[in-house]
């Protein structure tokens, strides 16, 4: 697996997972299997995620992380992913939902095909989500996958709920949230 920590443009067709992935919780395995399978047609399964948590910036308040960037890695290179992008968020966080398609999607990238979570957002503060990821792609031909969410106990499992079931010594309910099982 190769990680870049600098937007290096590809030649290659990419087919994108976006998110910041702490934990590789089930919702992020779903994203990472899908974008895995499309490995199939062609494309490269590449992660596009930060360096930092942008919550976390974005708000000043410290990063408690449920995986270490080490472990994160493992685990998405053991789940097929062959390219991972990881950049400093404070680069790109004034960039307009356009700006993110177009020039790092589409024009470094060579995304062909992305894929997120239900509840993935975007663009200068956040401010786009995943139904308008999905309309801007189309601008560019590249196609887009919204991953519906992977629910425990009938709520989307998110790592803030892996967070809250640690810090309230749940340990059982925070594994059942992050161990993977085929679904």
């Amino acid at each position: 697996m190769k990680i870049y920590t600098n937007l290096e443009k590809q030649l290659s067709p990419l087919c994108v997972a976006l998110g910041y992935f702490d934990g590789v919780h089930k919702g992020h395995q779903r994203v990472i299997k899908y974008t895995v399978e499309l490995k199939k047609y062609g494309m490269i399964p590449t992660v596009f995620t930060f360096s930092q948590n942008p919550k976390a910036i974005i708000s000043k308040v410290p990063e408690h992380r449920i995986t270490d960037e080490k472990t994160k890695e493992k685990v998405l290179e053991s789940m097929g992913i062959e390219l991972i992008y990881k950049v400093d968020f404070n680069d790109l966080r004034n960039l307009t939902a356009e700006n993110f398609v177009k020039d790092i999607l589409h024009e470094v990238l060579n995304a062909k095909y992305v894929v997120c979570g239900f509840n993935y957002h975007f663009g200068k503060n956040g401010i786009a989500d995943a139904g308008t990821l999905k309309k801007l792609c189309l601008d560019y031909g590249i196609k887009t996958k919204i991953v519906r969410p992977a629910l425990y106990k009938h709520e989307p499992i998110s790592s803030t709920r892996i967070r809250n079931a640690l810090l309230n010594n749940d340990s059982e309910s925070a594994s059942k949230m992050l161990n993977f099982r085929k679904e």
